[in-house]
């Protein structure tokens, strides 16, 4: 018994020597909404003692995590960066305080009243540790005290933490981008794969005798494309983020003979080349929303020409063109709400062209409609589901190298409605701010005016990377 209570005595002793050492004072949390997922805390820590002391992590169980921060200043950005240990050295203090070394306490896990008291373990390096009580006060704004710069801080770094998901990026098949924090740029690779079938005409296949009886010599088979999209993106402002893109494509298309001495030869045609470019702007209505405005400039070949069964060299039909030849604009709005464990969204876009271009014909207009829902498996992966719907037009105009001899150059069989389901997978690359992402769909519904190609699978992959 003597025994025990001399190693007490030793314990109190050394806890009180080392608390000496270290004094944590002036220690409050920031009081927030009662439905706020992050708040701030801050304090003095003095380090009385003759050695540096290194803080490795804080813990309390009030909250899910404690993080370090600190406030630097970055051309003329003031952003957060996490401290994964914090040295304080011998005969010294640190302060944290709002625009400097601050806590980030995130996930609250009761509420947080004002005059709350919270204790909060300080864990240094050697297994050291000190315990500190926290109280919850109301903060002023005012010279000391920057409310709104403190609170953007706060989003800044609950921004910070969702673009650590897997499931913070759309789907790879959901067209356009997202809003980055500023002076940030992004690249991204992404391919595509795309195979039709023939032949639909409403929500029914039908034969190639059918396509026959309505005076065509010729029918389309299958047809394959493949898409590399080569993108950047830049963050001009918190709110405004500039984004181009350029597709190099490539497609095949197989037909076959109907009619007359090669009735029931096959043949191949194929074009490939660079497509229109494409430059945007994506303006941030709101945490979760984004405006989207897009200009498409005819930089893909549009009189794209191959040699038909017989070996002469014609204009290939409309499916098999490169660029569309016309300026066009998108108008696109896209949402996106983040949970603790889930997350979904949904976007639209409209295409307005804007003019024919100088063969006489366009493509027709276009509107388009995706929603997803996306579940993290854990930090690196998330799993995704989702549907896409798109509604086209029939081209307008007429190429002035129109043939007569397939449906693929008839201006009218090339109006759709269609409705695609998705699976996708991202896959976040550890320590860094690299993604991969994979999705591949299918179509539930396709009514078309026809007859014409009907898809019959879809599968993009990319590669992304923010700098």
């Amino acid at each position: 018994m003597k025994n025990l209570v001399k190693i007490l005595i030793i314990i109190s002793i050394y806890s009180n020597a080392y608390a000496s050492e270290l004094v944590v004072e002036n220690s409050y949390i920031r009081m927030m909404p009662a439905n706020a997922k992050i708040t701030a805390g801050y304090f003095i820590i003095s380090n009385n003692s003759d050695e540096d002391m290194t803080l490795l992590n804080l813990k309390s169980d009030k909250f899910k995590s404690i993080e370090i921060h600190n406030t630097i200043k970055d051309g003329d950005v003031m952003k957060m960066v996490k401290q994964n240990s914090l040295v304080i050295p011998a005969k010294s203090q640190i302060e944290f305080k709002p625009m400097s070394y601050h806590l980030m306490l995130i996930g609250p896990k009761e509420d947080m009243p004002e005059n709350k008291k919270i204790n909060i373990i300080f864990e240094f390096i050697n297994d050291k540790k000190l315990s500190a009580v926290f109280l919850v006060k109301k903060m002023q704004e005012g010279k000391n005290h920057d409310h709104s710069h403190h609170k953007k801080m706060e989003h800044n770094m609950g921004m910070m933490k969702n673009m650590k998901r897997p499931d913070y990026a759309y789907p790879i098949g959901v067209k356009g981008g997202k809003n980055m924090m500023a002076k940030k740029l992004s690249f991204q690779y992404k391919y595509g794969v795309m195979e039709m079938d023939c032949c639909k005409d409403g929500t029914s296949s039908v034969t190639e005798s059918f396509i026959q009886g309505l005076g065509y010599s010729m029918t389309p088979l299958d047809m394959t494309m493949n898409m590399h999209m080569l993108s950047a993106m830049y963050a001009y402002s918190n709110k405004l983020t500039l984004m181009a893109m350029i597709p190099y494509i490539e497609k095949e298309m197989e037909m076959k003979m109907l009619t007359g001495m090669m009735a029931g030869k096959l043949h191949k045609t194929s074009s490939r080349g660079f497509g229109d470019l494409s430059i945007a702007g994506l303006y941030k209505l709101s945490n979760n929303s984004v405006l989207k405005l897009a200009l498409s400039i005819p930089t893909g070949e549009y009189d794209e020409k191959d040699h038909n069964i017989s070996g002469e060299l014609q204009t290939l039909p409309y499916p098999m063109q490169i660029g569309s030849g016309t300026y066009d604009l998108t108008f696109g709005y896209s949402f996106q709400e983040i949970y603790d464990d889930w997350s979904y969204g949904f976007q639209a876009n409209i295409l307005e062209r804007l003019d024919y271009n100088s063969k006489g014909w366009k493509y027709g207009d276009s509107r388009e409609a995706s929603a997803w829902v996306a579940k993290p498996i854990n930090n690196l992966f998330s799993v995704s589901f989702g549907l896409d719907i798109e509604h086209k037009d029939n081209i307008k105009g007429r190429s002035p190298n129109r043939m007569t001899n397939t449906p693929t150059w008839n201006e009218y069989f090339h109006s759709h409605l269609s409705v695609t389901s998705n699976i996708g997978i991202n896959f976040k690359l550890p320590n860094s701010n690299s993604r991969i992402g994979f999705q591949c769909g299918t179509p539930i519904y396709y009514d078309v005016n026809g007859p014409q190609m009907n898809p019959d699978f879809k599968c993009n992959i990319g590669f992304s990377r923010m700098m």
